[in-house]
């Protein structure tokens, strides 16, 4: 994976935990940075606020007593223990601890005038150190002694996932090698890479099928596997999965984008009207105030929003709203469906909506937006992956029903870096200006495209895509 996926990896790792404050992951500039104040001072500011809430305590039971004297010999302590914790621990005295910075654009670790090059490096030089309470997590070589992270004694598997993901950062900083022993065939390689974007931005290897090797990272990728297959995808189990990827190779964000374009095409006064009646809607819904003139404001927004033909839309938005059966069976009531969906459920669709109009008056971008298949399927071919590696796929059942996907990709596109383009095309589209920077993936894209390991410099694009496993 890029240093993308596997600095989102590691930001995955150490979630919920107590080291999770210790880092900064800044993916713009390809650095990360580890505070080891908050790791370091964790152990003794615990005591120390202990004692001083002991002592806050002791001090009101005493002046509770009426022994005002002995009261007041707590409490000074006390308020002064706490007073101390709360500045070292929310306000910039802090920073006065110095940060580690794994700078991967240079390979190096620096630590103030100190730099080790990430291939001077060695396993044994990451030391763990375990106390009563908490395990801590040092670099331990001959040019830098320092701390990385701490965690609670109870972490000790989220610990354990830090350390192999830090070490694969270190180690690997670049994209992973294609498997050269023959564990998958070319045309499987052209099937991974189809789907490398969407599997590299979220850690996982651009080499197999499944997990990685490994019984710990195998672990790691299955349960990050699950998570995601939890959310953003809602899939708990193998018929909401197998909906998911209907949902993506059936119609996807492309069926949105086109509508969009024909939006954006529009006169300003158009746009301003639409854009108008839809903040007035979700203002409506964010209030739950869906009286009957609420139904009439919506019916208007559906039928300026599909312009021609919003007169037959307009006329099954109260049997969609009333989820009568057969009411989206038709095309247009699939898609009003899915348009009331997020209108009612995604508290951000308004403004995604608006970004990509803002985006899309670009005449270049509109004129391509027919082109932005890969976006769907390239999460599809990873939710397939997912799928494998939760258990509830079979590898051969993954295989038969990626191919084909591959093969449409294929001749829809003519270079990896075609598609590509439409690939970050369509992500700029559907982020609605939030979640990951555009810049983090279009270095990955560059990865993908430059590094000679790149699984879209091992396998060429016009691979003949003939099933050429057993």
């Amino acid at each position: 994976m890029g240093q993308a996926g596997q600095l989102d990896a590691l930001e995955r790792s150490v979630r919920g935990t107590l080291a999770e404050g210790s880092f900064e992951f800044d993916g713009d500039e390809a650095v990360l940075r580890i505070e080891g104040s908050r790791a370091l001072t964790t152990g003794w500011l615990r005591a120390l606020g202990g004692c001083g809430i002991g002592l806050l305590l002791a001090g009101a039971a005493l002046s509770l007593t009426g022994l005002q004297e002995a009261a007041r010999w707590a409490l000074a302590p006390g308020a002064g223990l706490f007073g101390l914790v709360l500045l070292l621990r929310f306000t910039p005295l802090r920073r006065l601890w110095s940060v580690l910075e794994l700078r991967f654009a240079e390979q190096a670790m620096v630590h103030r005038r100190t730099r080790i090059p990430f291939g001077d490096l060695r396993p044994e030089h990451l030391v763990w150190k375990d106390g009563r309470f908490l395990r801590r997590l040092y670099v331990r070589h001959p040019s830098l002694r320092k701390l990385l992270a701490g965690f609670s004694g109870g972490e000790e598997r989220q610990a354990r996932e830090f350390q192999r993901r830090l070490w694969e950062l270190i180690s690997a900083p670049d994209l992973p090698g294609v498997a050269a022993d023959g564990d998958i065939t070319p045309v499987q390689r052209w099937i991974i890479a189809a789907g490398a974007p969407y599997g590299a931005i979220n850690g996982f290897r651009l080499d197999r099928l499944g997990a990685a090797p490994g019984a710990d990272a195998a672990t790691a990728d299955r349960r990050t596997a699950q998570e995601l297959l939890h959310d953003p995808w809602g899939a708990y189990d193998l018929e909401q999965l197998l909906g998911a990827v209907n949902w993506l190779v059936q119609d996807g964000h492309r069926a949105d984008f086109t509508q969009d374009a024909e939006l954006a095409a529009r006169s300003p006064a158009a746009q301003e009207e639409y854009g108008t009646l839809l903040r007035e809607v979700d203002g409506l819904i964010a209030r739950d105030e869906l009286e009957p003139p609420f139904v009439e404001r919506l019916i208007e927004l559906v039928r300026v929003r599909y312009g021609d033909d919003g007169g037959s839309y307009a006329k099954l938005v109260p049997r969609v709203l009333r989820d009568e059966p057969g009411a989206d069976v038709s095309e247009e009531g699939a898609e009003l469906a899915q348009f009331l969906h997020h209108l009612f459920n995604d508290r951000n669709h308004v403004s995604e909506e608006l970004h990509r109009l803002k985006v899309l008056a670009d005449p270049a971008l509109r004129a391509n937006v027919g082109r932005f298949l890969i976006w769907d399927y390239g999460r599809a071919l990873m939710l397939y992956r997912w799928g494998h590696m939760v258990g509830w796929l079979t590898e051969e059942y993954c295989w038969e029903r990626m191919l084909p996907l591959a093969i449409d990709i294929q001749r829809r596109y003519s270079s990896w870096r075609d598609m590509a383009t439409c690939y970050l095309q369509g992500r700029l589209l559907w982020s609605g200006g939030g979640g990951k920077s555009q810049t983090e993936y279009e270095r990955l894209i560059d990865d993908l495209a430059t590094e000679p390991n790149s699984p879209w410099n091992a396998v060429p694009w016009d691979l003949d895509l003939t099933r050429d496993w057993p």
